[in-house]
């Protein structure tokens, strides 16, 4: 890996590092999952969505947020009303 120069605010390290310290993970770490979900595409984090992925693949199907094929068609629905009626 190479090393590369971040500036952040005050209140940006202090958030960084209240999630590292809830999960256990590193700043870096932490950066690199965020920079891969940017580029990704998908704005999830990768534990959670791995965590959700399992959850589905043991059968479980549907958790405290629904299906996530219904949370698929909402976020869709959503996008297309905040196009159509933009605030």
């Amino acid at each position: 890996m190479r090393s590369v120069m971040l500036q952040l605010r005050d209140d940006q390290i202090e958030r960084l590092d209240g999630d590292a310290a809830r999960t256990g993970r590193s700043r870096s770490r932490l950066v690199r999952d965020a920079v891969d979900a940017l580029l990704d595409g998908t704005g999830a984090d990768p534990d959670l969505a791995e965590q959700y992925r399992r959850a589905y693949a043991e059968g479980l199907g549907v958790d405290v947020w629904g299906s996530l094929e219904a949370w698929h068609e909402a976020a869709a629905r959503s996008r297309q009303s905040v196009t159509r009626d933009p605030w």
